[in-house]
């Protein structure tokens, strides 16, 4: 990891929300599979490859947003759809009718 890197970590740390936050991922509240928790700490992770990383290029590889359980600790992963902070709204109108 670069200099830049670095301080972009840093104060991508500082700014982060110091208690879990609720994510809603596809429409869908993000729930810890373990635990049922929907409070998350979140952070980022790089996707290395063996063909970057042997050309020393670490830094060009693709970024995936990791969301970790504020209770038991679990990480989820999250690619290309990444999770917005929120709560799912229980009281709105569902898209589909279900008598058609």
């Amino acid at each position: 990891m670069g200099l830049w890197e670095g301080i972009k970590r840093g104060a991508d740390a500082m700014t982060r929300a110091a208690q879990p936050v609720p994510y809603i991922a596809a429409g869908h509240q993000v729930r810890c599979p373990h635990c049922q928790s929907i409070e998350f700490f979140e952070g980022k992770a790089l996707l290395n490859t063996a063909g970057m990383t042997f050309l020393n290029l670490d830094w060009a590889n693709r970024e995936a947003l990791t969301l970790m359980c504020g209770h038991c600790g679990l990480i989820q992963w999250f690619g290309a759809d990444q999770p917005t902070r929120g709560l799912v709204d229980t009281h709105a109108k569902p898209d589909i009718d279900p008598l058609e």
